[in-house]
């Protein structure tokens, strides 16, 4: 029997067997001087550097920062193509990659989409967010600002429509807590301002959201720019209850017939992430769908289920809103 890759990383990943301690040293010094050397070859021939980085994606940027490394830590003209690739996707210019759950550091994503406020970002962050909307609509950022408490859905459409009264580049933001969330061109973006991390997630799609109130803010966007009603509940530190209401007058009538597999198909895939799932039909004539979702793992694990993220929440709202009768062009 051939001992290859793929046995290695089944050995690590089933977790069936217990690694001793010194062997998983052994391996953690072999790896990252192997991951230095590797970088640092690639770094030298900045040709290869810039059009064929050794590494997919860059994605080596991303182990070593989510490892812990900062900026200073990290192979500096690597990270700068992979920032350069960022504005270049931001401006709609032609890019190596589709930049996608990248991590960044705050000051180069807020140098991008808020030129020189990074400093006064970082004073009033968490002391005086009013001071930082008033910033940004002083300056001439073309963002527009989200309040999940005060929903104004209408601006999302007219963005996606290119609203001949909306700023070209236009975007939404949203500043909850020590986070903020971005929403541009179907994109969303997370600033995480606190000591325990300074960094930004670039078109966050298939990374796990841990976070509840980030996952609150993501859906709240997600229900706002396919126009569906959804109201969101924190109900304790590791559960929200999320539902959506679609106007019974907006479905579409052979998605209710008997032989429509519509509902079915719904039903399986919320069972994949959510512990309760409930379908009804208000006195107001809205079909709303609720679901709660906890955040433990070891819950999860239990009930095999699937922990969410920001491409889930948007396909879990993409499919409630194939509800609605086909708008005729």
């Amino acid at each position: 029997m051939v001992f290859n890759e793929d046995k290695l990383i089944n050995y690590f990943s089933k977790g069936k067997y217990y690694v001793p301690k010194e062997a998983m040293k052994k391996l953690n010094q072999l790896l990252f001087k192997e991951l230095g050397e590797y970088c640092q070859i690639c770094e030298e021939d900045r040709m290869i550097c810039v059009l064929s980085p050794m590494c997919p994606r860059r994605i080596l940027l991303k182990v070593r920062i989510q490892s812990g490394a900062n900026k200073d830590d990290l192979p500096k003209f690597c990270y700068s193509q992979a920032v350069n690739n960022l504005k270049r996707y931001m401006k709609k210019l032609t890019t190596l990659y589709k930049p996608v759950d990248e991590l960044v550091f705050n000051k180069d994503f807020i140098d991008i989409m808020f030129p020189k406020l990074y400093d006064k970002f970082v004073s009033y962050f968490n002391t005086d967010i009013d001071r930082i909307h008033q910033l940004i609509e002083n300056s001439k950022v073309p963002a527009e600002k989200f309040d999940i408490y005060n929903l104004d859905n209408q601006i999302f459409q007219k963005i996606i429509n290119q609203n001949k009264l909306i700023r070209e580049g236009t975007f939404i933001y949203n500043i909850t807590a020590n986070l903020l969330l971005i929403w541009y061109e179907d994109a969303i973006f997370v600033s995480e301002f606190s000591d325990n991390s300074n960094l930004t997630i670039c078109n966050a799609k298939y990374d796990v959201i841990v976070n509840l109130k980030i996952i609150e803010v993501v859906f709240q966007i997600y229900c706002a720019q396919y126009g569906i009603i959804g109201h969101s509940i924190l109900d304790s530190e590791n559960q929200i209850s999320l539902e959506m209401k679609v106007p019974i007058s907006e479905i579409s009538q052979d998605l209710l017939k008997d032989d429509s597999s519509f509902f079915s198909d719904v039903i399986k895939f919320l069972q994949e992430f959510f512990s309760e799932i409930q379908i009804s039909q208000d006195s107001d004539d809205f079909m709303r769908f609720s679901v709660i979702y906890q955040n433990v793992e070891h819950f999860l694990k239990r009930n095999k289920l699937k922990p969410l993220t920001y491409n889930s929440i948007e396909s879990m709202i993409e499919k409630i809103n194939g509800l609605k009768k086909k708008k005729i062009k």
